[in-house]
């Protein structure tokens, strides 16, 4: 693995939340990083119009939206990395405010002197039947990570988002065959990435059915997930073989697993922190979806991010209060 990576503020989620932040970290002259699954995630890119954010006064599509969000953060001179956070250690700054949180991702280590938590409300509440079983023995949520693992084999990608059809065409490349398994009636993504899965002659597009079960069996290699079990819109049961299933499935729930219980949550897992966004540990700061609170709206959550980056900048300049930026 490479050296760590050295930053000033560590955002996880490049959402309205984690984009507005990123703007004032960057303007604040902090070197600032985002960390997203995929160029543009979350809950807005889910959006075909928005009709209520500020400063637009025709609707436009989230995903568009939310590109001009982050361009800015990007011009305001943060950088953008497609990467996932699987792990946080906050234990050497529990013990000492001046030593680094380190961030872990599927390749690199991170260390930063603040970091915010703006993962979103899209994890899922429960896991599909059979999907427990056969974690780490067939059933995978990575193709860089788990894709080598499966060449010349026939794989199957289950999700309804843009990252599950890019995965489809990363594993692509390294395994015999992909089906993609969308519950939506088409391909998600832009115009240029459906037409790129649907020229690949290695990838099978199934559309309109949803994940009931992932099944398994004994294999040479002991008892993996071999296929996985779909109803179709009649109700109908529609099966399919594959020697890996990488799933992309999202729900309603907060995105808090790689935290592994290590800040404090409500009833609902949603992170609990003072009216700057403050966490028990200092220098962790949470904004959006994924925060305790009653309002839920893309406004919010850059409200939000704003006042996270501004108390972010107060703790790691050790400023007795927040910096006003009106500009």
């Amino acid at each position: 693995m490479a050296d760590e990576i050295a930053c000033d503020f560590l955002i996880l989620g490049a959402g309205p939340a984690g984009c507005t932040a990123a703007i004032y970290a960057a303007r604040a002259g902090l070197r600032t990083i985002m960390l997203s699954p995929i160029e543009l995630s979350g809950m807005m890119t889910r959006a075909p119009f928005i009709a209520n954010f500020p400063g637009q006064p025709e609707p436009r599509p989230g995903r568009e939206l939310l590109q001009l969000l982050r361009d800015q953060a990007v011009k305001a001179g943060a950088e953008h990395r497609v990467e996932s956070a699987i792990g946080v250690d906050l234990s050497a700054r529990i013990a000492s405010t001046d030593a680094p949180i380190t961030v872990f991702t599927s390749t690199e280590v991170y260390e930063a002197g603040a970091i915010l938590i703006a993962t979103g409300a899209m994890a899922r509440a429960s896991k599909a039947t059979g999907e427990e079983e056969y974690v780490g023995r067939g059933v995978c949520y990575c193709a860089a990570c788990d894709g080598p693992l499966f060449a010349g084999r026939d794989v199957m990608v289950i999700g309804d988002d843009e990252q599950a059809v890019e995965e489809a065409l990363m594993l692509s490349g390294i395994v015999h065959s992909v089906r993609l398994v969308t519950s939506a009636r088409e391909v998600a993504g832009d115009p240029s990435l459906r037409e790129a899965i649907l020229s690949r002659e290695n990838i099978a597009v199934e559309t309109g059915l949803r994940l009931t079960q992932v099944v398994g069996g004994e294999t040479d290699s002991g008892a993996c997930a071999t296929g996985a079990v779909f109803h179709d819109a009649s109700g109908a049961t529609v099966s399919f073989d594959a020697a890996g299933v990488f799933l992309y499935l999202h729900g309603s729930a907060p995105a808090t697993e790689f935290l592994y219980g290590a800040l404090p949550a409500d009833e609902k897992g949603y992170l609990i922190t003072d009216e700057l966004g403050a966490t028990p540990v200092a220098g962790v700061f949470v904004a959006g979806d994924v925060r305790a609170k009653q309002v839920r709206q893309a406004i919010v959550a850059a409200g939000e991010g704003c006042v996270a980056a501004l108390a972010a900048e107060r703790f790691l300049r050790r400023r007795p209060a927040v910096r006003l930026d009106r500009g």
